[in-house]
This record gives structure tokens, C-alpha cells and sequence, in this order.
């Protein structure tokens, strides 16, 4: 066992240590049709139901916790995927091969698929035939499940958890094993940004991608660190590398503790300059999972959690009571509710929505609002009625002209007839929109920017897709460009303004943001103590220097390497003085 050392891309902070577990997609196997021999079609077909209600569960698993950190409208796809597995003529046609044709279950497993792929196969269109892989990778979970792919690994006497070796960093990778919670993933490839990368920092799991051949280099079983803010893994390490691993990883336990308790101090720069920084959340569960206290309220309350997790249009009374649930825990703090935000790859089942050539570009957010007014108005009527438990304020996604929000503020005027008002906000994601701000601010009371989707939108790019991942750029000049143009915009009409996507809980991108002139973050719950902390070190003249530079450079990797200098800088003053106060 040779040690080796391999740099790839930082996804997700921490530091991790455990024994090698490669994993191979039973998809990329080319396994030969294998019939039962000693085992009898009876005990081979109890395996296969057993392996199919094990592959449930975890799809149930998965489906809960993608819901939990990246919302209902990403975890629908396992929702689809369970129905697949529990599909009667499926589960028909596999115990016919079993008992009929003798076949192995995971060669049973692998003549259904192949016949779905023939099926496809004779038809036109490419969506229709992409939809074989919705019914392919739910049934190659119920083969991992029959294979138990180095499960030997996992069964550790109290140490710690495997560090998974696999080609792709994909939801499913982060959240399927439960079972054995893992401590790092390494990665060929996957994207710093796409919905694997959120959950593995949602979960606090080390993540570095884009290590080129990591299943040759990697050896079953031997010792793995992962250093997830330095993009290293270190494989084959000796005792004492365990060794400065595992201090390295106390420590930063001992940092989390430090900063949790100072989490309820307001936000602020280190000179005092206040930055506040609120949540994005999306259910009353998520309130579970951080301090109310620790936060200036809620950034974004993603409402169309009520309308997909139930089987029809909720009523406006149970809408009502959900808003009021999350405005009794920010007592005297201002609630940001987004109205339905549905259309493109967020979809109600029992709302019919048109075929579209280009989802993404299409029917969605506020321009469906403004064609069914009545849900509109249902919502905003729920909204208003909840307003008497808290500060409740209302924000139009997908705001693309003065035109759509002139006709929306005129609806919700309408529902306020002769009752108090209610602010009025719209969120910065078309690039249109960016452009056209002053205009749009002085029918707004308030503005904040979706770093996701103005990213997606600005370069044209779909950042789960690995064909152009890499041209997912949110430090790209550009970007950094047009959200100092917007903080900018916003502070000579006199509108508030703040950020809710990815980037605003990132220390680089809180770093960024505060010295282009925003003074208020939304961010997912378990980053609020990080980004105050970081703030906290750096007084925002310097700010506006690292800002400035960040914008001024010509490539995404000059800017990235400015703002992540400058964090790492000053975080390791952080981890130092909290070491030495849990001393």
C-alpha cells in the first residue's frame, strides 16, 4: 500500500478519514446473463423481494431527506422512482423470469431493463427515450441491494464510517447509505454546485471532485483522508497522517461548537457594519433543524412546499394555518414568503402543465400566477389573513418586466382592499430583470437576488447537466459584475436588498457580497454561524477591496482565488482562537 496524493475540486468543507468503499454503478457492469444453479427459484425470488423492499426504503429515505435540504420539487423524482419499483406488471414479469426461466435475480433485474430499453429504442424523440433511465435506475437500486457492494467495509467495530470512491457525485451518492453514515466522498466527477454537491454540505460530509481515474488509484479498504476545503485526498495514509487527521477534524468540531454559541449576536463586519443574515426554508419542519434566534428572520419561505407534498390544491386554510406556524417562531422578525413558484422541472401531479419545448425558459414562477389569478389570489388572501401573527411579506419569483409586476401588485391591491397592506418584494433571477432594476424598484418594496438561477439564466447553462457544468460559473467576473450593479441600483433608489441563493452561504461569497453593498443574506440553516463568524473578522473597507478585485479580474478561477485567499485567511484566525478557547 503506496500512499498518494490527488488534488481535485473542493465541494464540501470538513475533514474526513475512513476506509476506501469503490463503488461501481451496476449500470456501467456488463454482467452476463447468469441462471440459477444451487439455489432454488423460491429462495432466489424471497432474496429479490427482500433486496426490492431494502431498496424502497432507501428510496424513501432519499426522497425524505432530498425534500428536507433541497425541497419537494427535487425529491418528486424518488417519489416516481418508488412507484417504478412497486410497479405490479414489473414485479410480474420478474418473478416469471425467476421462476420460469431460471434466471438470477440481478440478471432478471437486467433482461427487464433491456427490455424497456428496446421499447424506447423504436421511439421518437429523445425526452421519450430518456425516460428509460427513470425506469432503469430505481430497479439498479434493487440490485445494490442484492450485490451489497462492499457492505464488508461498513461493518466497523465503533470506527469510523467509509469514504465512498465513486465515479459521479449525484443525490443518490450522499444520501443512500443511511445505514453507514459516510465520512468523505471522493468523486471522477460532479459539479461544485449541483443538487449532490448542496446535499453533501447540507449533511456536512467531506466532498472533492474531479480526481481523474480515483477507482484505479483507489485500493478497497485502505485508509482515505479527505481535506474538503483543500480539494486533497490522501490515500494509503500511515499512522501519523491518521493521526493529523483526526486532530484536524476535533478541531473543527471544537470551531462549530465556538461559533454556535456566538451565532446569536446580530450580524456585522468587524467594524460594526451590520450585515443581517436570515434562513431559506421551506416547510415548518425545517424549523427542527437550527435556532430561530440565531437568524434575522426568514430570506425565503419556499411556499410551494404546501402544494407538492399534498395530492391536490391545498385550501386557503390550510395554507393560512402553515404561514402562521412560521411566523409564531420569528416573533418581531420579518418572514419572506415566495409565492408559488411551480413550472420547469417543478411540477404539481395534479395540475396539468403544457408541453413545453424548453421548460426552463417557459411557464413558470410569476407568469403562471398571472394567468391562474384564482390561486394567486387564494395565496395571497392565505397570507394576508396569517399576517396578524407576524411579519409577513409577500415575494414574486421569476419577475421578468414592469408590466407583470404592475398587474400583480393591482391583484394583490385588490385581495387588500380595505385591510392593512402588505409589502411587496420580487426576486432578481432573468438577467433582463437585472438590467431593468431601476424601473422594477420603484414598484417594489424590496428586492433579492437568486444567485442560482441568475447564473443558470446569465450563461445559459443547466448546472446538473455534466456537459456544460463546468460553465456554471457564480464567481465568474460577469456575475460578480451584475450583482454589484444590482446592490448599487438598490442603494441609489433607496430599496432594501439582499441575496437567498447558494452563494450568500458560501464564506467566499458572503465575503463578496458584503463589500459589493449587500447588507442582508439568506442562507441555508446549518451555514448561519459560519457566514456571521467570517463577517466578523473583516472590516468592510477590505471588503469593498476584495469585492472590487473579485469583479475586476478576466477569468471565473483570478476571482475565485481572490475571495478564497482571503476566506481561508481569515477563517484560520477563527479556527485558531477557537481551538485555544477549548483548550
Amino acid at each position: 500500500m503506496s500512499r498518494l496524493e490527488l488534488k481535485g475540486t473542493p465541494v464540501s468543507p470538513g475533514v474526513g478519514l475512513g476506509p476506501a468503499w469503490i463503488i461501481v454503478d451496476p449500470s456501467a457492469r456488463q454482467s452476463p446473463r447468469r441462471t440459477l444453479t444451487e439455489e432454488a427459484p423460491e429462495a432466489a425470488l424471497e432474496r429479490f423481494e427482500e433486496a426490492r423492499a431494502l431498496a424502497v426504503e432507501d428510496l424513501q429515505r432519499i426522497q425524505a431527506a432530498t425534500t428536507r435540504e433541497l425541497g419537494i420539487q427535487d425529491a418528486a423524482i424518488y417519489g416516481a422512482q418508488i412507484a417504478v419499483v412497486q410497479d405490479p406488471d414489473a414485479h410480474r414479469a420478474i418473478r416469471k423470469l425467476i421462476l420460469e426461466e431460471r434466471l438470477e435475480p440481478e440478471s432478471a433485474i437486467q433482461a427487464l431493463i433491456d427490455r424497456f430499453e428496446g421499447l424506447f429504442e423504436s421511439l421518437e424523440g429523445g425526452e421519450i427515450k430518456n425516460w428509460v433511465a427513470d425506469l432503469r435506475d430505481p430497479w439498479l437500486c434493487v440490485v445494490r441491494e442484492l450485490e451489497s457492494v462492499g457492505e464488508e467495509l461498513l461493518d466497523h467495530d465503533g470506527g469510523p464510517g467509509p469514504v465512498a470512491v465513486a465515479e459521479e457525485l449525484t443525490p443518490s451518492l450522499v444520501t443512500r447509505h443511511h445505514r453507514h453514515p459516510l465520512s468523505g466522498i471522493v468523486c471522477n466527477r460532479g459539479g461544485r454546485f449541483s443538487h449532490g454537491a448542496v446535499l453533501a454540505r447540507s449533511f456536512g460530509i467531506p466532498t472533492v471532485t474531479g480526481l481523474d481515474h480515483v477507482h484505479s488509484k483507489a485500493i478497497s479498504g485502505e485508509q482515505l483522508v479527505v481535506l474538503g476545503e483543500e480539494g486533497r485526498v490522501l490515500l494509503g495514509v500511515d499512522s501519523r497522517e491518521k493521526g493529523i487527521a483526526e486532530r484536524l477534524a476535533a478541531e473543527r468540531e471544537q470551531v462549530q461548537s465556538v461559533l454556535l454559541e456566538a451565532a446569536t449576536r446580530p450580524g456585522a463586519t468587524a467594524d460594526g457594519t451590520p450585515v443581517a443574515v436570515s434562513v431559506n426554508i421551506e416547510s415548518p419542519q425545517d424549523l427542527a433543524m437550527f435556532d430561530p434566534f440565531t437568524t434575522a428572520g426568514v430570506g425565503l419561505f419556499r411556499t410551494e412546499f404546501a402544494y407538492m407534498e399534498r395530492p391536490s390544491f391545498p385550501s386557503e386554510a390550510d395554507q393560512t394555518e402553515i404561514y402562521a406556524s412560521i411566523l409564531e417562531k420569528f416573533p418581531g422578525k420579518p418572514v419572506v414568503f415566495r409565492t408559488l413558484d411551480i413550472g420547469g422541472d417543478k411540477q404539481l401531479r395534479y395540475f396539468k402543465h403544457p408541453k413545453e419545448a424548453n421548460p426552463a425558459l417557459g411557464w413558470r414562477g410569476l407568469r403562471l400566477s398571472l394567468e391562474w389569478q384564482d390561486l394567486f389570489l387564494m395565496q395571497v388572501s392565505a397570507l394576508l389573513k396569517a399576517r396578524q401573527f407576524g411579519d409577513a411579506r409577500i415575494m414574486l419569483p421569476m419577475v421578468t418586466t414592469v408590466e407583470e409586476l404592475r398587474l400583480a401588485r393591482d391583484l394583490i391591491a385588490q385581495v387588500c382592499a380595505g385591510k392593512q397592506s402588505i409589502p411587496v418584494g420580487i426576486m432578481i433571477e432573468v438577467p433582463a430583470a437585472a438590467m431593468a432594476l431601476r424601473e422594477l424598484a420603484m414598484d417594489a418594496d424590496f428586492i433579492s437576488v437568486g444567485t442560482n438561477d441568475l447564473t443558470q439564466y446569465l450563461f445559459a447553462v443547466d448546472r446538473d447537466n455534466p456537459w456544460v457544468a463546468d460553465l456554471y460559473q457564480p464567481y465568474h467576473p460577469a456575475h460578480l459584475r451584475i450583482l454589484r450593479h444590482i446592490a448599487r441600483t438598490c442603494g441609489a433608489v433607496g430599496k432594501p436588498v439582499s441575496v437567498c441563493g447558494e452563494m450568500a452561504g458560501q464564506k467566499t461569497g458572503a465575503l463578496f457580497l458584503a463589500g459589493a453593498g449587500f447588507r442582508h443574506l439568506s442562507v441555508a440553516p446549518p451555514f448561519v454561524a459560519e457566514v456571521k463568524a467570517i463577517l466578523r473578522e473583516v472590516p468592510i473597507e477590505e471588503l469593498r477591496r476584495l469585492a472590487h478585485a473579485a469583479a475586476a479580474s478576466h477569468t471565473s478561477t483570478e476571482a475565485l482565488n481572490i475571495l478564497r485567499n482571503a476566506a481561508d485567511h481569515y477563517w484560520q484566525g477563527i479556527v485558531q482562537r477557537a481551538v485555544s478557547s477549548s483548550a
